[in-house]
């Protein structure tokens, strides 16, 4: 894995959907890409369930793929990139969530 100290993206950053400070969460398993995994330690993922992108989702998947799902709004700490990340309920997710050390929160 890789060293957070390589991570461009070290403090959560903003939804642009919705604006809520996004949450540090270790990335599943699987990559519905192209394979290879992740390459990352955590994600920061929009857990708000009423970000907008997450709203309108449900319906668009529904609509074109015949799916109950939505997606959330991601961003990868290594290069900033942002993309969504598939959801099948509302707490899909959710287990991965990374609870902060106190001390690195009061310090």
């Amino acid at each position: 894995m890789f060293s957070t100290e390589e991570y461009k993206i070290k403090e959560a950053p903003t939804c642009p959907h919705c604006k809520h400070k996004m949450t540090k969460t270790v990335p599943p398993p699987y990559s519905l890409g192209e394979g290879f995994g992740w390459g990352v330690s955590y994600l920061w993922i929009c857990f708000n369930d009423e970000c907008s992108l997450f709203v309108r989702g449900w319906e668009h998947m529904k609509e074109n793929y015949g799916k109950i799902a939505s997606y959330r709004f991601m961003c990868l700490p290594d290069n900033g990139m942002t993309e969504t990340i598939a959801v099948f309920s509302h707490d899909g997710l959710r287990g991965g969530i990374v609870e902060e050390d106190k001390e690195e929160e009061q310090g």
